[in-house]
């Protein structure tokens, strides 16, 4: 019987054609299909394990992270696979069955009346009065975040597809995009990397003109980006999961808006070929979500 890798198994997910793209040839890649229900497994992945590596996450440690959802699931169901005990500071508005599921792996959670910025201040401030007592990932400014999508996500897509035009990804920590980015550039000089911004709150990806906390590597890898595709909720989150619903996949909001902003890239080109990221699935939006779907858009079996 094959053996596989859990990086193997991280890498795996499907990839699938989006039959409303004519002109184009678009591929998204299903992440709901990962372990924990989204891409950030790989990240924290990585994080957690380059640090035992390097010896900055040590026995005695509890990890302790900021984070307004998927990093937070992942964390939680990672750090009880490495055996530590893990702290998440969220903001209380995060969905309650988002918050359950990280209770259900074990971690201890701290809400905060704020948003994402208002919690890493808090973490910040927790790991200043206790130093030693915490291993903070740090998604935005740890560079094993871009790394893993570098070892992982790209090189799955180019085993799989081969050359593409060009790979589509939402701004959150901006891992993903950065990290995919950088190994298609190296192999494909031409391919355009298009990142999607949300100019009004849309879960999962942030507005890159108003957010406090910008990583490091996004500032000093920001050049590999070719074009930002603004979006807002209202507009194209709404479309974008309507659209996934009849391609048969109950997808996640910033799936929804990334989707509807590839769109918008595409709308004056043909002949190329290329990758969408859909991060995670509905499951943990449902009745945000619920409300904007289109029922004449759920297809059955053809």
């Amino acid at each position: 019987m094959r053996s596989f890798s859990i990086e193997q198994l991280l890498q795996t997910v499907p990839i699938a054609q989006i039959r409303q793209f004519t002109d184009n040839k678009v591929y998204a890649l299903l992440e709901k299909f990962n372990l924990c229900g989204s891409i950030k497994v790989k990240p924290v992945y990585w994080m957690l394990k380059k640090a035992l590596e390097r010896g900055t996450l040590r026995e005695g440690q509890k990890i302790l992270e900021a984070s307004s959802g998927n990093t937070a699931i992942a964390l939680s169901y990672m750090g009880g696979i490495f055996g530590f005990p893990v702290t998440l500071i969220v903001p209380s508005e995060t969905g309650s069955c988002k918050k359950k599921l990280m209770r259900s792996y074990g971690a201890e959670l701290i809400e905060v009346d704020g948003v994402t910025d208002d919690c890493i201040d808090l973490r910040n401030s927790m790991v200043k009065t206790h130093p030693g007592k915490y291993f903070v990932p740090d998604q935005f400014n740890n560079s094993d975040n871009m790394d893993a999508h570098y070892e992982l996500t790209a090189p799955y897509i180019v085993e799989k597809l081969g050359r593409i035009d060009f790979f589509i990804a939402g701004l959150g920590t901006t891992g993903t995009l950065l990290g995919t980015g950088k190994y298609l550039k190296e192999r494909f000089p031409e391919v355009k990397i298009i990142g999607i911004n949300p100019l009004d709150r849309v879960e999962g990806i942030k507005n890159y003109n108003c957010v406090r906390n910008i990583g490091k590597f996004y500032e000093e890898n920001k050049n590999l980006i070719d074009e930002i595709i603004n979006v807002r909720f209202d507009e194209d989150v709404p479309k974008g999961l309507n659209d996934y619903l009849f391609e048969g996949y109950f997808m996640g909001i910033s799936s929804g808006a990334i989707l509807s902003g590839a769109k918008r890239y595409l709308a004056d080109k043909s002949g190329l070929s290329g990758v969408i990221v859909a991060p995670d699935g509905g499951d943990y939006y449902f009745s945000e979500i619920f409300p904007l779907l289109n029922p004449s858009m759920i297809r059955g079996c053809e």
